[in-house]
């Protein structure tokens, strides 16, 4: 039960009323250096296959998308000597995908948030990261609403991915936090923009501590 340590839920019904939805997916944690990396996704829900999904962005699987991609970020070895907890904003899986609902993603995902709210908050209390990153614009706009300090961060992806690292707190503990774009728009963003240039720069220094 290594990966519910930190405050990961085993069962829950708090959404009950809001809509079906299951705890299905467990957090993801590897031991590794004094550098503590903490990954929140949005929610478990996937379009294909869920019975694939076994651990939080699927980190359990050297060779997933999101892992040969974090690699590639990071770097190899970097990435494998890193201590890394992953989570998702929302813990429970839905019948369908949040972004096929006719109110939005984010609407859809607002109250069951709430919900996972003092969830999110303990994980990083036990945890207590050096960096936090979020994947996703829907996920950075929710997890700053947890923040003690929510007006450091831009509400907007497009305003908060900027390489800049925010000096941040959640029940007074600090950590280092950025949101991350999403793996297709950080690879666009790649190729035509600066950003993810400086967003690299920036995750050097912090991991140089």
């Amino acid at each position: 039960m290594k990966n519910y340590q930190f405050g990961y839920p085993t069962r829950c019904n708090a959404c009950i009323s809001i809509s079906e939805c299951e705890l299905k997916v467990q957090p993801y944690f590897k031991n590794g250096g004094h550098i503590k990396l903490m990954l929140v996704g949005q929610d478990p829900t996937i379009f294909k296959k869920p019975e694939r999904v076994k651990h939080v962005l699927m980190l359990d699987q050297e060779n997933s998308q999101l892992s040969r991609w974090l690699k590639g970020i990071f770097g190899l070895k970097t990435f494998s000597n890193l201590t890394i907890y992953a989570t998702n904003l929302v813990k429970c899986s839905f019948l369908e995908p949040p972004s096929l609902k006719d109110k939005g993603g984010l609407s859809f995902l607002k109250p069951h948030f709430e919900n996972c709210k003092e969830h999110l908050k303990k994980e990083l209390s036990l945890y207590r990261p050096t960096l936090v990153l979020t994947l996703g614009g829907p996920t950075h706009k929710l997890f700053r609403t947890a923040l003690d300090d929510p007006e450091k961060a831009k509400e907007t992806m497009k305003e908060s991915f900027s390489g800049s690292f925010l000096r941040v707190r959640v029940n007074g503990f600090e950590f280092d936090y950025s949101p991350c774009l999403h793996i297709k728009t950080f690879r666009v963003a790649e190729v035509y923009g600066d950003s993810v240039k400086i967003f690299k720069g920036g995750l050097k220094k912090i991991l140089k501590k």
